[in-house]
């Protein structure tokens, strides 16, 4: 009798453990997973089969949660052992999890099966919980949830049998599925899960409802939000399942910022752990057809649309299916292959989502359908389908209110309605305007600009087609550089940002010895990269002031009455380059000539010039060469503006390409000072946010390993005898900071290096490493003027909407009023003659780009390199 007793405690004992086990699953899978095997080879050993099955059933949930491709073999092992033995109740908890593994396979209907054979087996709490599983495979398959009231009996029985845990999973569930429908309570349903998690100890669970909270700040354009909360849950999450759903919300978020490249790298390391799961994940499919369209190759978005569309339906996702429809339409929009029959189907596509609750996908699909319709002349179609999008005009994400505008604006041309499509092109860019200003980063202001460029260019093309010098300057203006009018937002003090920024600067000081010596640091390349990474993530979080961009209409009036400079601001429509010219004489519009061209004579000027900085003394063929593209140049920009605007100083807007051109090197323009703004708006505001004042702290910094940098500071110290001048180990990142903020002029005089594939990188070499513009950001007050002896250090990469990212232009964002620094490569020796001039003649009286105009005339015939050094900014 006792031998009996101790065998049946023995197997009650098996039975709590499997059960224990399956319980901590969400508080630390790995545990509960290793727990579970044990009980499970115990329980196979004692022949316990109802032990053995709830063993099989808590390993297989913790495989499902830690993302093995087991679980689903471990799960139906569970169910098997129970059935086989009459123990249907235990058969019926272990298809719960079964179900999901199904879902998560892609096989929605066989999920659905298991969870009805469970149902006939269950009552009371534990059918309670059915429904929290049945709720989480809806979601899955993208079918319609069951109604709040519906869900309501479930919620009640958790409650009153203080089952916790399961109401946190009815919650979190419930609230994914209200919020990817717009509803509000959807928000309140998973902050309440996430609390309730924490409050058991249920870290993992916890991280997943912050994970579905982090989409939802993304859905109410909430973007530096979004990525802060990522970036925390991401250092705490370590299943698989779990970081790949992370993976694809990171994605969807820096998409909507516009950064392509960063989004696509994001995306590939989620589709990774899905696979490594053997999950089929709807929700990457989807988003790797935006992304391929957003980055230009709509063909193949097209195809890759087309084949989502068959693997949904086949996989019976009604709800995936139709926004992989929507999908598709916008591919075929984009490639010009968009037909007739394609309406039908992509209409009824927006009805399945709306029924299904997704009100903001079938918001998108009906402005596709619209903008196919007009594509088509199908103008009913189109009008119908924007009707229907009415919602968009008291809220939603920020892209699709600016998209409804575009629409909107395409059916008023098409009725003739000139006026009123105008309007609804300048309401879509003051949404643009009101989103960007949310986002503080200067990366993520410049990105925004990607949302209204269908705006400003059919603005444009309207202005343009009148002919109208004034309209075109107008729109033009509208998107360009708008990053750059708004006030500069400082960056929250981040103790742990200045530690990687320090370390970053650390591991450059040891890659460059190493470079030196001839000995490659691998280990500290990787080390810079992930360091580059987290502290371009950590800039992202920070929010915006919510005030509008400055100066652009004060800049309007500027060009009526523009005195005695010239106004000039370059425009690219169809594929040539166009200049609207204002001076006191006339306001003109002029046709310049093929961009392309232009651009490849730029690209044959920038290529001599860097043949003459490495040519011996003496030789003449680099330099006939830079001469000979300098005069093509000439005779294609500066000639036909000038013949405009006189010869008088000017203030010239590049489009991006043109930003690197050396405009003081165009014969026409020798000693005629140049100011190259990054916009006419831009231009007026720095006027407006800086002090001309002349007096003030000046600072000269001479970095290292420069032949000429001592001798270049002292030089200009003679002409500045009160400026603190910082050379030698004195020029560390620290206290040149220091010493930059608040001065009137900065003089830097060191090596510099542009980086095209991450601008706000782009750095200046001191004494204990580089310092970069994202640590310039930290200045409260920039200096007035800022004068970089650095090569290549004015250039900048161009974004959509001209939007200009570089160590140059971030300081005119920060306050800076202007900024001389060059485009090209510049022998020390000539820099140093060139600086020093441009000291004397700013000494003297004369403003920046009067002292620069003058310096460069005289020594451009000595060396044409100097004439790469621009005025940028103010002047």
């Amino acid at each position: 009798m006792r031998a009996r007793s101790l065998q049946s405690g023995s197997a009650r004992d098996l039975l709590a453990r499997a059960e224990d086990a399956h319980a901590r699953v969400q508080r630390h899978a790995g545990d509960a997973a290793d727990e579970a095997a044990r009980v499970l080879a115990q329980a196979r050993l004692a022949g316990d089969r109802e032990a053995e099955s709830a063993a099989l059933h808590a390993l297989g949930f913790a495989r499902l949660e830690l993302g093995d491709p087991r679980a689903m073999r471990t799960l139906r092992a569970a169910v098997r052992v129970a059935e086989q033995h009459g123990l249907h109740r235990r058969a019926a908890l272990a298809r719960r999890p079964l179900a999901a593994v199904l879902a998560y396979s892609g096989a929605i209907a066989a999920a659905r099966r298991e969870l009805d054979a469970a149902a006939e087996a269950l009552d009371g709490l534990e059918l309670a919980r059915l429904e929290v599983s049945r709720l989480a495979v809806l979601g899955i398959a993208g079918v319609a949830p069951p109604s709040l009231e519906s869900t309501g009996p479930a919620l009640r029985t958790l409650r009153r049998s203080g089952d916790t845990l399961w109401e946190a999973r009815l919650l979190k569930n419930r609230g994914v599925q209200r919020a990817e429908r717009g509803d509000p309570g959807g928000e309140r349903d998973l902050e309440r899960a996430r609390n309730l998690y924490a409050r058991l100890g249920a870290d993992e669970a916890a991280q997943g409802a912050e994970a579905e909270l982090c989409r939802i700040a993304l859905l109410r354009g909430d973007l530096p939000g979004c990525l802060a909360r990522l970036d925390a849950l991401v250092e705490k999450t370590r299943q698989p399942l779990a970081r790949a759903a992370l993976e694809v919300v990171r994605a969807q978020a820096l998409l909507a910022a516009g950064l392509e490249r960063e989004a696509r790298a994001a995306l590939e390391a989620g589709r990774r752990l899905w696979e490594r799961a053997g999950a089929d994940e709807p929700e990457t499919r989807l988003e790797l057809v935006r992304l391929t369209l957003r980055t230009g190759d709509a063909a193949a978005a097209e195809a890759l649309g087309r084949r989502a569309c068959r693997s949904f339906a086949l996989t019976r996702r009604p709800v995936y299916r139709a926004r992989a429809v929507g999908l598709t339409l916008a591919a075929a929009i984009a490639a010009g292959t968009v037909r007739a029959p394609a309406l039908r189907p992509a209409r009824a596509a927006a009805e399945a989502l709306a029924r299904a609750g997704w009100r903001r996908e079938a918001l998108r699909v009906r402005l596709l359908v619209a903008r196919a319709a007009i594509e088509l002349g199908r103008l009913r179609v189109a009008r119908e389908e924007l009707a229907s999008c009415a919602a968009l005009r008291r809220g939603g994400e920020a892209a699709d209110r600016i998209s409804r505008h575009y629409v909107e604006a395409r059916i008023r041309l098409c009725d003739g309605d000139r006026a009123g499509a105008l309007r609804s092109l300048r309401a879509g860019l003051d949404l643009l305007d009101r989103h960007r200003a949310t986002l503080g980063a200067i990366e993520l202001q410049a990105s925004a600009s990607a949302l209204g460029v269908e705006l400003a260019q059919l603005g444009l093309e309207l202005a343009v087609e009148r002919r109208d010098p004034l309209a075109v300057l107008a729109w033009a203006e509208r998107l360009r550089a708008s990053a750059l009018r708004l006030p500069p937002v400082l960056p929250a003090r981040d103790r742990e940002a200045r530690t990687r920024e320090t370390e970053l600067r650390a591991v450059g000081l040891l890659i460059r010895r190493g470079a030196a010596g001839g000995r490659p640091q691998r280990a500290a390349i990787a080390r810079r990269s992930r360091l580059e990474d987290e502290i371009r993530r950590r800039s992202r979080h920070a929010s915006g002031s919510t005030r509008r961009p400055a100066g652009r209409t004060a800049a309007l009036e500027l060009v009526r009455s523009p005195g005695a400079r010239a106004f000039v601001e370059l425009v690219e429509h169809e594929g040539r380059l166009l200049a609207v010219a204002c001076s006191e004489r006339r306001r003109t519009l002029l046709e310049l000539g093929e961009t392309a061209a232009i651009v490849e004579e730029l690209d044959w000027l920038r290529f001599a010039l860097g043949r003459l900085a490495r040519a011996a003394a003496g030789e003449s063929r680099p330099r006939s060469a830079v001469e000979a593209s300098a005069e093509r140049l000439d005779a294609l920009l500066a000639r036909p503006i000038l013949a405009e605007t006189g010869a008088r100083p000017i203030v010239v807007v590049p489009i991006g390409p043109l930003h690197c051109l050396p405009w003081p090197l165009l014969p026409s323009l020798k000693a005629l000072p140049v100011v190259v703004a990054p916009s006419l708006g831009a231009w007026h505001a720095l006027g407006a946010r800086t002090s001309s004042r002349r007096g003030g702290r000046r600072v000269l910094i001479a970095g290292p390993r420069l032949r000429h940098a001592r001798s270049e500071v002292r030089s200009i110290a003679g002409v500045l005898p009160e400026a603190t001048v910082l050379a030698g180990r004195e020029a560390t990142a620290a206290r040149v900071l220091q010493e930059l903020d608040g001065a009137a002029l900065a003089h830097v005089a060191c090596h510099g290096r542009f980086r095209a594939d991450s601008p706000l990188f782009s750095s200046l070499e001191l004494a204990d490493g580089p310092l970069n513009a994202y640590e310039l950001q930290r200045l409260r007050r920039p200096p007035g003027l800022v004068v970089l002896s650095a090569c290549d250090l004015a250039l900048s990469t161009s974004q959509p909407g001209d939007e200009l990212l570089g160590l140059a232009t971030a300081l005119l964002a920060l306050g800076t009023r202007t900024v001389v620094a060059s485009v090209v490569p510049v022998p020390d020796a000539a820099a140093r003659r060139l600086t020093l001039a441009f000291h004397r003649n700013l000494a003297a009286g004369d403003g920046p780009a009067e002292a620069l105009a003058q310096a460069q005339a005289a020594q451009i015939s000595r060396n044409p390199a100097v004439g790469g050094f621009l005025c940028l900014g103010r002047g």
